[in-house]
């Protein structure tokens, strides 16, 4: 945990556009995968927003994914939109506006901060499951969901549709709390 810490805080720290910034923080956050993240349009994101559905055409399993916002993730949204809200893209790419952020720009970002072959920007999801599953080994399952992993089995993927939303809700924001202690707002 406090290696993620730093190497946000590191990332944070170095000259780069404030909307490759906010899209790291917000894919550490909200655990995403980077490409989910990179096609985050305005309307899937309206003020105020505490659940963010991303629409099955841009899952990997091509199923709609809800994911709960913690009070930070919203914060980064809502500094997003003060730099980007003018077009339909969420992080648009810095010379086409209606084109998504490059694959590489996160990932460029952590290579410039000191993190060339030692994390990437999926690598996200692999540090919150590592860090929440040690944290809270009961919520394996929704820490599968949070990830949009399917469930095991053929039979319970077919009849279990549960999203336990609240919980997922309070361990993003429990994830959240413990990514950002220390950190600027």
């Amino acid at each position: 945990l406090a290696e993620a810490r730093d190497v946000l805080r590191a990332a944070e720290a170095i000259p780069a556009h404030p909307a490759t910034r906010l899209a790291l923080r917000l894919l550490a956050l909200a655990v995403v995968r980077p490409g989910e993240l990179r096609g985050a349009r305005w309307e899937e994101l309206p003020p105020g927003v505490d659940l963010w559905r991303v629409p099955a055409g841009r899952m990997k399993m091509k199923r709609e994914h809800p994911v709960p916002l913690a009070r930070q993730a919203r914060e980064a949204i809502e500094a997003a939109r003060a730099i980007t809200g003018r077009g339909p893209l969420v992080f648009p790419s810095a010379r086409h506006a209606h084109r998504p952020m490059s694959g590489n720009a996160i990932g460029y970002l952590l290579n410039r901060a000191g993190y060339h072959g030692r994390h990437v920007p999926h690598g996200w999801r692999a540090t919150f499951s590592t860090v929440m599953n040690e944290r809270f080994p009961r919520d394996r399952e929704v820490i599968d969901l949070m990830l949009a992993h399917v469930p095991r089995g053929k039979v319970e993927a077919a009849y279990n549709r549960a999203e336990h939303l609240a919980r997922r809700a309070a361990l993003a924001q429990a994830w959240a709390d413990l990514l950002l202690a220390g950190l600027p707002p």
